[in-house]
């Protein structure tokens, strides 16, 4: 028969095509059940971390809009706190840029514009180094504040804070993040202005054209004496102790009524205002359960593979817990990590020393507080000064703090002197190497750390007492 080959040729094929999908379909099967194996021992290897280091799930602070946040929020948002009146709290902390402003150096009084395109008109400061976030700051954790701790937690149980008011800093701050809430508005460059500057004439009444009521004099007898007496200008201001107060002095006079109806107007200090603003950045600055924090409570599936060879590794081999480390990823101790820069002080270039300009120790030269890594992954620009724009970038500076140590400035002189050599953590100064494949993975398990808090109608109000706007 003529056709009889190609009959045979067809009966073959369909014989061999079940072969075909069944051999295919357990290549499958078994790739399947080897990654399931591979994954299963990065998890047990993982819960080995998990013991060894007592990781937990972070608390979640229930939302509460009451009325002292309610307070807290129009202080935080509301730019009549300023010299100015031309920048708030917000200006420098915004949930577009991870809670920071996006900027290497910050802009406050005189800025214009926000996030990364905010530029500084003629003849004003920058500020020396780059805003902190302020995701969960309210946690237990957290005992120090700004990148030099010039605000830190001295002694918890008696509430006894660091601060640059010294001795002079009055009792009745619930936590070191209500001190720090107010330095702010006592720094020239950030939201105090200057000694007979004035508000823009483009403001809405009655604020246009208004002298910058909070600073009275060129110098003060000492930082403390300056920052008391902004402080009860501040609050002359605010309620309208002084005159007839207008509508929106009425406004706050109220919110300050229901945040604290056992003290009378009379008795309002800067202390209520740094609580009532903490306990608005405690409400709204909470984050929600991130992946990891699902990882934490048992839910193998809440991050990916590639995530959690990240985590063995910052647990390991890349030794970032070390300083990256409890439910904030941050020991709030001080390192210097290679990263050396210049600010300006009293009109001159100078070294920025971070921690030993608060303390005076010579150990502490170019030390800095290890930042938290909660919600890292939404932050344009890291470090002190900005100067690294990538998680990759970031890592790899950890990794080889010295690279410029052998290398020379355009004058001439050492790239890093002794002294900036001799200050990089022994921590970082043993080798390690990572591949490529590794800083992935390190970017990966970071990213399992990040979570939006609030919805930002429960963040950024619709408008503020003063009338004033605001940057959102």
């Amino acid at each position: 028969m003529a056709n009889e080959p190609a009959i045979l040729l067809n009966r073959l094929v369909l014989w061999l095509l079940p072969v075909v999908f069944v051999g295919a379909a357990g290549v499958a099967a078994l790739s399947a059940a080897r990654a399931a194996q591979a994954e299963s021992k990065l998890d047990a290897r993982l819960q080995q971390i998990i013991a060894i280091y007592n990781l937990r799930p972070l608390q979640i602070r229930q939302y509460s809009a009451d009325p002292e946040m309610r307070l807290g929020q129009a202080l935080f948002f509301d730019p009549v706190v300023s010299g100015n009146r031309d920048v708030s709290c917000s200006s420098c902390h915004l949930l577009s840029y991870g809670l920071t402003d996006g900027l290497p150096r910050s802009i406050g009084v005189g800025g214009v514009g926000f996030g990364p395109g905010r530029h500084l008109s003629h003849g004003l400061s920058i500020h020396p180094r780059r805003s902190l976030d302020l995701w969960n700051r309210d946690n237990n954790a957290v005992s120090s504040f700004f990148w030099d701790g010039h605000v830190e937690v001295l002694d918890s149980r008696k509430r006894i804070f660091r601060s640059p008011m010294g001795t002079a800093l009055p009792l009745g701050f619930q936590n070191a993040m209500a001190v720090q809430s107010v330095v702010p508005l006592t720094v020239p460059d950030e939201m105090l202005g200057t000694y007979r500057s004035y508000s823009s004439p483009a403001l809405p009444e009655p604020h246009r054209n208004q002298i910058n009521d909070l600073v009275t004099q060129h110098s003060y007898p000492s930082i403390a004496s300056m920052m008391q007496s902004v402080y009860q200008r501040l609050l002359k201001r605010l309620l309208g102790l002084d005159a007839k107060p207008y509508p929106w002095q009425n406004k706050y006079r109220q919110m300050f009524a229901e945040a604290y109806p056992q003290k009378r107007m009379s008795q309002i200090s800067i202390v209520d205002i740094g609580n009532a603003i903490a306990h608005f950045e405690e409400m709204g600055f909470a984050a929600n359960a991130a992946p990891w924090d699902d990882y934490l409570g048992g839910d193998t599936s809440a991050i990916s593979r590639e995530a959690k060879e990240g985590a063995i590794l910052f647990y390991g081999r890349a030794r970032c817990a070390v300083c990256h480390a409890g439910p904030m990823f941050s020991d709030f101790q001080y390192h210097s990590v290679g990263i050396f820069s210049k600010i300006t002080v009293n009109g001159k270039l100078v070294n920025d020393y971070g921690r030993w300009m608060v303390t005076g120790n010579e150990r502490d030269r170019y030390r800095f507080r290890t930042p938290p890594l909660r919600n890292v992954t939404g932050r344009p620009l890291l470090f002190h000064d900005g100067s690294s724009s990538s998680l990759a970038q970031a890592i790899l500076r950890h990794v080889n703090p010295l690279a410029r140590a052998g290398g020379y400035m355009p004058d001439g002189s050492f790239a890093m002197d002794r002294g900036q050599i001799e200050s990089v953590s022994p921590l970082l100064t043993e080798k390690l190497a990572l591949t490529d494949d590794d800083v992935e993975a390190l970017i990966a398990f970071l990213g399992t750390l990040a979570s939006q808090s609030r919805d930002k109608s429960q963040i950024i109000p619709q408008r503020v007492p003063s009338g004033l706007s605001f940057i959102r």
